[in-house]
């Protein structure tokens, strides 16, 4: 059952790229409320259909002043970090027994994995099991969009060790043009303290064996664009 969102909580704040839309309560909170659904898919319908948005780039946090209100930073029409999201050969959020996929998978939920990030950054990924590409693509009749959500809250909650909202995690979703990965992807933006204290110790041998295959450069290369390859070749993360 879907709870009632409070009217203000759908107000845009006008940014001079975009929108902000905040919350009166916590992530969390929203989930276990049975409130995130609605306000999720209120928040991309208002976006894709009433702003005709296309490409758009979404960063949830919580007030730094007030870790119990959440915030949703809506950022578009800034050319100069849009992005095409060309075709691979392999996605790797779908092909779970490619050995990159296998070597960064931590979970399999019902309509969700969660993963390490693919280039090693210290960042958790969930992804929809289905490829889909954008937020409101998620189902609601089916619970995928309630799971979506649920599953964010209990990766960060299992892997983090129920942080407090004070240290909760940056989210992001890029839309259209802003991704360079076309299967959605939830990035969950881990503080350095809490990835050196939490996530190295307890995945300390997938970490360094990811490390590993990155360096081989033809084993992954099908999972990445070209020209997204050569990128991550140029900082060095893939290849010697």
């Amino acid at each position: 059952m879907t709870s009632t969102i409070p009217a203000e909580w759908l107000i845009p704040f006008k940014l001079t790229h975009g929108w902000k839309f905040q919350c009166s309560t916590n992530l969390r909170n929203l989930v276990a409320t049975n409130r995130a659904v609605s306000f999720f898919r209120q928040v991309v319908t208002l976006l894709e259909q009433d702003y005709h948005l296309v490409n758009f780039h979404l960063k949830i946090q919580h007030n730094r002043k007030n870790p119990d209100q959440l915030e949703v930073f809506v950022f578009c029409g800034e050319d100069q970090i849009q992005q095409k999201s060309e075709p691979v050969s392999i996605c790797s959020s779908c092909d779970v027994a490619h050995e990159l996929s296998q070597a960064t998978l931590l979970s399999e939920q019902q309509y969700t994995y969660a993963w390490l990030d693919f280039r090693n950054r210290s960042k958790l990924i969930l992804t929809p099991k289905r490829h889909i590409e954008r937020l409101s693509e998620l189902g609601d009749e089916n619970g995928e969009m309630e799971a979506f959500w649920r599953d964010t809250v209990e990766v960060i909650d299992r892997e983090c060790d129920n942080i407090t909202e004070l240290n909760y995690p940056v989210l992001a979703l890029n839309h259209g043009t802003f991704r360079k990965h076309a299967h959605m992807h939830l990035k969950i933006d881990i503080t350095k303290d809490i990835w050196e204290t939490k996530i190295i110790p307890r995945h300390k041998e997938k970490l360094e064996y990811l490390g590993q295959l990155l360096k081989q450069t033809a084993l992954v290369s099908a999972c990445f664009t070209e020209r997204h390859l050569q990128q991550e070749i140029q900082k060095g993360v893939i290849g010697n």
